[in-house]
């Protein structure tokens, strides 16, 4: 009988669960940077002018969008977590919307609403204007959030001390200091992100590097030229998203910890809690209701085709659910087995978060093209595994494995060692006591991971787009196929539909999340 004081001990064991389950990770981006690598040394790998025009496009576009999310979001996200705000929780649900969502759609709204509006606005917002537009509005809600996030874990006798010290300002100051670190490293992940995204530089006519690789591979059929060029911008990720990884994974490591403080309640305050609601509620008109009325103008002023839109949906719903539902089985259950790997070990912990912040800021399509590069070599038994959908759910559940990680760790941290003992002493096999202890417990943190992976897959066009079967696409790549041949108003109904299903499905969320904080 195995004792599950086996949970609490150290080992080597560990160590090679832990390496094991990140290689797993990591594997599909293996063959094209072996590929890479042979290319380099045979002198046949080139950057070439025009790549390096779009990768300079998108480091601009990622840099602006890294500053205003910073300067936008951090002091919307404070005043929002230490003031008295009327409607908050649903206001704050709607800012996360944008997270969502694919980019593009967002994109398609902004560039029918610009149409509306004359060739000077449409002429302002292409280029380079409407992709930092699209790409704030995705940014600004991480770093708020993120900012929200870590000032309510300021403790009451802390927020006292620097109200006594000197009112409101001392206390919006300091708690500005106090979330500035988390809040540019949440900006730096968002401008990391906009590196790999396509959607709005294909929109807005911008030349961006991710844009660049879906052309080489999609368009051109080039696979050497597509796979050189995504390496370049894995290389460039990196460059940015080491230092990110290496100063935010301690932070991470000790947040995830539990902590037993006395929890600041929000004040009512006239000024500040007027300008937190003000602020939240132009963010939401920004980045929500300015798309979406543009999406719907086209809807309006023609005539609807929902009827076409809902047989879009139909032929596609199957896929997208069992993408969904893929992506996030196969993400939770690595993430929460590197939690059991991982343990109470405070540097196992740093470094898995070191380097899945890394995974996570990688483009998407340096995995799928690895694994479009073995299923071109495989043999056809290979087919089950390379060739089919269940390639996309492996890849999607690889691409959000981090997610699901991170709250994997949190979750098994905020288990006591206490409970190990206690069954040890009472000689509980190990078995039963994850099933009837641990499970239970941590069974509702997989079930959010699940969901969240399901929904952040969802919006993963580039991945489906490369790896998906013939004929076996998701909707939302099938308003990404669609989008430049069909009717404007066909594509406007399917973008309104995903949003309603996005913003349901988030409301759900929220839901879920109320009733385990009231439990």
């Amino acid at each position: 009988m195995i004792s599950c004081l086996l949970l609490e001990r150290p080992g080597r064991w560990r160590i090679f669960g832990v390496a094991g389950l990140l290689s797993i990770a990591m594997l599909p981006s293996m063959p094209l940077l072996w590929r890479a690598a042979t290319s380099f040394d045979a002198g046949t790998f080139v950057i070439g002018e025009a790549f390096s025009s779009a990768l300079f496009n998108s480091a601009v576009v990622a840099f602006t969008v890294m500053f205003i999310a910073l300067v936008v979001g951090l002091p919307i996200g404070v005043l929002a977590a230490l003031y008295h705000v009327p409607g908050k929780k649903p206001v704050l649900v709607l800012v996360a919307l944008p997270l969502l969502v694919p980019s593009f759609l967002w994109a398609i709204g902004w560039s029918a609403l610009a149409a509306r509006w004359g060739r000077t606005a449409s002429e302002v917002l292409s280029g380079f204007a409407g992709c930092i537009i699209v790409f704030s509005a995705t940014g600004i809600p991480l770093v708020l959030l993120t900012a929200f996030i870590v000032t309510i874990g300021l403790s009451a006798s802390q927020v006292e001390a620097a109200r006594l010290a000197g009112g409101e300002r001392v206390v919006f100051r300091q708690a500005l200091r106090h979330a500035a670190q988390p809040a540019l490293l949440a900006a730096s992940l968002a401008g990391v992100l906009t590196l790999s995204d396509p959607g709005p530089g294909l929109i807005f006519g911008l030349r961006s590097a991710a844009s660049d690789i879906l052309t080489s591979f999609s368009a051109l059929y080039d696979f050497g030229q597509a796979g050189q060029q995504c390496v370049i911008l894995a290389g460039v990720v990196l460059l940015v998203a080491t230092p990110l990884a290496y100063f935010a994974a301690p932070w991470l490591a000790t947040q995830v910890m539990p902590r037993q403080l006395l929890a600041e309640i929000p004040v009512r305050h006239r000024g500040s809690s007027f300008a937190a609601i003000v602020a939240l509620l132009i963010l939401v008109a920004f980045g929500i209701l300015l798309p979406v009325t543009g999406i719907s103008l086209p809807v309006i002023e023609a005539d609807a085709e929902f009827e076409r839109s809902l047989s879009e949906v139909g032929r596609t719903w199957a896929n997208t659910l069992i993408y969904a539902l893929g992506a996030g089985a196969m993400a939770a259950l690595l993430g929460f087995l590197l939690a059991f790997f991982v343990g109470r070990s405070t540097r196992l912990r740093t470094v898995c978060l070191g380097i899945c912040i890394g995974l996570f800021s990688l483009p998407p399509a340096l995995a799928a093209l690895g694994l479009v590069q073995l299923a071109g070599e495989a043999e056809a038994w290979m087919d089950p595994l390379l060739r089919s959908r269940l390639t996309v759910c492996l890849a999607l559940g690889l691409r959000f494995f981090p997610v699901a990680a991170v709250l994997g760790l949190q979750a098994w941290a905020a288990t006591s060692s206490s409970w190990n003992w206690a069954g040890a002493i009472h000689g509980v096999p190990l078995t039963k006591y994850l099933r009837k202890v641990l499970l239970p417990f941590v069974s509702p943190t997989l079930a959010l991971a699940l969901f969240l992976v399901g929904l952040l897959a969802t919006a993963d066009v580039s991945t489906v787009l490369l790896l998906h079967p013939p004929g076996q696409e998701s909707f939302p790549l099938a308003i990404f196929t669609v989008m430049a041949n069909a009717p404007e108003s066909l594509a406007a109904s399917l973008c309104l539909l995903y949003v309603a299903a996005a913003g349901g499905l988030l409301i759900l969320v929220a839901r879920f999340l109320n009733i385990q904080e009231s439990l």
